[in-house]
């Protein structure tokens, strides 16, 4: 089958200390396996704040991976889609010991969101769980529905007053903005977002490949009622 002209090809993961691993490795072993099933021109660039390297853990054990940026904010070159994981670097209420300044990212994604310095707009934005609070924070779910982590549901939702977030939601589509749900949710996020722009059977083989049960539709999502969530209305 051939490989889909339209489909985007620059990719973009935002990283910062304190990051959720499967906020990236789900959404990530999806794209890669589709670069591997005829989208083999697709490119992965990896933005933080320096090339220094970055780590997801709260503690020694987890501060041992260190994932190395390829793009500093002044360096990232233009891109299609932008993947924004969430971690409790994000969350201002939640005490960690390398707490990044949260909003020099913010203010990366408000940019290449809407285009900036001869960059155009972003095809589409992607959060993983509450990489959702950046967004809001950026202002790119003003008017929008979005979805995040319902076990800090409270936390993040103030984030974005102009949204609709919506509690009981694995993901949620709301034009190019894809929101998910806590951790899991990113890899079936991506699929589904794959799937609307890709035929079945190429998604198929890629969750196949990686031995994933998905979860295909958006609204199976057992974490709202669990942590009492419920939506939030724009105001």
């Amino acid at each position: 089958m051939a490989a889909s002209t339209s489909f985007p090809r620059r990719f973009g993961l935002l990283l910062y200390p304190e990051f959720e691993v499967l906020d990236v490795a789900g959404p990530i072993e999806a794209l890669i396996g589709l670069s591997q099933r005829g989208y083999e021109d697709m490119k992965l660039s990896i933005i933080s704040h320096t090339l220094d390297p970055v780590s997801p853990g709260l503690n020694d054990f987890g501060r041992a991976i260190r994932y190395l940026p390829t793009h500093t904010f002044e360096t990232a070159p233009q891109l299609d889609v932008l993947l924004v994981p969430g971690g409790v670097g994000t969350i201002e209420g939640i005490p960690s010991p390398h707490k990044p300044r949260i909003d020099e990212y913010v203010d990366y994604v408000r940019k290449a969101y809407r285009g900036y310095d001869g960059h155009e707009p972003l095809q589409y934005i992607f959060s993983v769980c509450n990489g959702a609070l950046v967004l809001g924070k950026a202002g790119v779910l003003d008017g929008h529905k979005a979805t995040t982590n319902k076990a800090a549901w409270k936390l993040i939702t103030p984030s974005a007053p102009k949204a609709h977030w919506v509690a009981s939601a694995r993901w949620v589509e709301s034009g190019n903005v894809w929101t998910t749900s806590g951790v899991s949710a990113g890899a079936d996020g991506m699929l589904a977002w794959m799937g609307s722009l890709l035929p079945d059977k190429v998604v198929a083989d890629v969750a196949d490949g990686m031995e994933w049960q998905r979860v295909w539709s958006s609204d199976d999502d057992p974490f709202a009622e669990l942590n009492g969530c419920e939506d939030v209305l724009p105001e």
